[in-house]
């Protein structure tokens, strides 16, 4: 009959993950940020593009600033 010994580490409920999972996960959360870089690099792109076509981002909207606002028209009410 073995009995346990007094001074023994107490083990563990839950296993230890093994080299797969950790690995898999590692994957996953990169593959994670990588998509977070590629959307913040074609935000970048994009806005550059539009710039180039005469787009300037003011806050939130767009307004063209190649072209002089025309005389105002009152309007008829």
């Amino acid at each position: 009959m073995k009995l346990p010994l007094p001074f023994r580490r107490a083990r563990t409920i839950l296993k230890r993950p093994d080299a797969k999972d950790q690995v898999e996960k590692i994957l996953a959360d990169s593959l994670r940020v990588l998509g977070q870089v590629c959307s913040k690099v074609a935000d970048l792109i994009e806005a550059q593009r539009l710039e180039r076509q005469g787009y300037s981002q003011q806050q939130d909207f767009l307004r063209r600033v190649d072209q002089e606002p025309g005389p105002q028209v009152p309007k008829k009410e």
